[in-house]
């Protein structure tokens, strides 16, 4: 019996790219997020090793960042990455999430921007649990409508800030 309601077409964007799982990385994940980075842009091995320590120490310490992830629903292959790292701001009275860059697997640019939102929902829970109150991104990393409509403004120091309201504490 047919259905009425339309189904994906397997040519579709649809089909060719399926949803992501958006998380936060762990420890476990060092060793397969550095080698997917490095099929990315591969670098020389003294400087592989350093961005491998580097992500290992990002991972290992949570209080000093988290990196974000995009993985198909399957959760096999990675698609994007958001490293952040936290810091003290003076002007802002308090910490913020800082991220300069963003990885996207071999997607498509309009798919990419839809993963680095849904990164930066992800971030921004995360941030509001451990009270961090702003998030900080690189101007590059989104247009202006589309850091508009994620709740983003621009900053005095050029990048994007978006004030992050802590979330509420229950206790008992």
């Amino acid at each position: 019996m047919p259905s009425d309601s339309p189904s994906p077409i397997p040519s579709s964007p649809e089909f060719a790219i399926p949803p992501a799982s958006i998380r936060l990385a762990g420890t476990a994940d060092a060793q397969s997020l550095g080698a997917w980075l490095q099929s990315r842009h591969a670098l020389p091995v003294p400087a592989a090793r350093a961005r491998q320590a580097l992500l290992e120490g990002l991972l290992a310490r949570p209080e000093r960042g988290a990196c974000v992830v995009a993985q198909d629903s399957a959760g096999a292959d990675l698609l994007g990455c958001l490293p952040v790292t936290l810091m003290p701001h003076l002007e802002l009275a308090g910490l913020a999430a800082l991220a300069t860059e963003w990885w996207a697997g071999d997607v498509p640019v309009d798919r990419g921007a839809a993963m680095l939102l849904d990164c930066c929902s992800l971030l921004a829970d995360w941030c509001r649990a451990h009270g961090v109150r702003h998030l900080l991104l690189a101007p590059a990393l989104l247009a202006a409508p589309q850091a508009a409509a994620a709740g983003f403004e621009p900053h005095a120091s050029g990048l994007w800030h978006r004030n992050l309201s802590p979330a509420t504490k229950m206790l008992g």
